[in-house]
């Protein structure tokens, strides 16, 4: 009867009745091939740019490619690929090959679908028949998860670096290579004092200042007025005087007509009217110039009566009509007014983002 084998580990499948005296040595080497494929360790030197294929074989447990754990040794020359069975299997792969070129396990027949090994790196693959599939995605120095791995019920390790945990304890005093703020670094705190490893810093030049956002250099200062002094009042000026220039400015009256007023006694200047009664003749005493002949000569006397005074004085008015165009421009003249000026204190800052 022939025996059949896995296709996997090639394990021999005897039939029934087959071996009859010598199932035993069968099962011992099947025991072998799986104690190799289990645990097995081979050091296979690959040097130089040639290509190498991993010997197999039925229920054969010295086949290279029956080892669980391969280490890959010699200095490369060339690039290579290292080929493997095109069978489901996994594998702890060692490069400890020298030489600046790259080794790549595939599966045999299936070159395009291989995975790379960095030189000095342990990983583990896993051959699906037609790829390879690197589990730990070079070495398992650098340990990756697709989404996150979880540390008991406190610690989360996420694919994207972060780590999440609900409590941390400790000052951290025992770790090294953890990222941390250099002796002397300033960083602005929006609180009343200063946390747990940093002091206040008293420089006067710091006190009552602002900020300034700069592109270059920070850390400098300048100004000297106080922030509280400099915006404590109002910094309104009085407002000044604005000459205006009319001197192009014309109005035209010829399309106005100013009406007739009736006036009445109290709008009439205030006067008097006296009547003329004629003369009258008269002697009277008479001084020797006024004589003529020695006789009095006759004389005339004017006669006038006075009818007293009339009229109020008062003021009066005349009407004005029609529309007068007023043309020309009214020139602003410029204003200057001084604003006192406003030294505010300053620090100068910058903004950086971490790496």
């Amino acid at each position: 009867m022939v025996s059949t084998y896995t296709d996997r580990y090639k394990l021999e499948l005897m039939e029934t009745g087959a071996n009859a005296s010598t199932w035993g040595t069968v099962t011992n080497t099947n025991l072998e091939t799986i104690d190799a494929f289990t645990a097995g360790y081979l050091a296979k030197s690959v040097a130089g740019l040639a290509n190498v294929t991993l010997t197999t074989g039925n229920q054969d447990p010295s086949a290279e490619s029956s080892n669980k754990v391969i280490e890959f040794t010699g200095t490369l020359t060339g690039n290579i690929y290292v080929f493997v069975p095109a069978v489901e299997n996994e594998y702890i792969f060692f490069n400890n090959t020298s030489g600046s070129y790259t080794l790549t396990v595939a599966p045999t027949g299936h070159a395009a679908n291989g995975a790379a090994i960095s030189q000095g790196a342990h990983t583990i693959q896993y051959c699906k028949g037609d790829g390879i599939v690197d589990i730990f995605a070079g070495s398992l120095s650098n340990l990756k998860a697709l989404t996150k791995i979880d540390i008991g019920d406190n610690i989360h390790l996420y694919a994207n670096g972060v780590i999440s945990a609900t409590t941390y304890s400790g000052d951290g005093s025992g770790l090294s290579g953890v990222g941390e703020f250099a002796s002397g670094t300033k960083v602005a705190f929006v609180q009343s004092s200063a946390p747990t490893g940093f002091t206040i810093d008293t420089t006067a030049a710091l006190s009552e200042s602002t900020l300034q956002i700069v592109t270059g250099s920070g850390g400098g200062t300048g100004g000297s007025d106080t922030f509280t002094t400099t915006l404590s009042s109002s910094k309104t000026a009085a407002n000044p005087a604005v000459p205006i220039d009319i001197s192009a400015v014309s109005l035209d009256t010829s399309s106005l007509a100013i009406g007739d007023t009736t006036l009445s006694t109290p709008t009439i200047s205030s006067h008097s009217h006296n009547v003329n009664l004629g003369t009258s003749a008269g002697g009277g005493r008479q001084s020797p110039a006024d004589q003529q002949d020695g006789k009095v000569k006759p004389t005339s006397h004017p006669q006038s009566m006075s009818l007293g005074s009339a009229g109020g004085g008062g003021s009066h008015t005349h009407p004005i009509s029609g529309s007068g165009t007023l043309s020309g421009t009214i020139a602003d003249q410029p204003v200057s007014q001084t604003v006192p000026a406003m030294e505010l204190k300053y620090v100068d800052a910058i903004i950086a983002s971490a790496d």
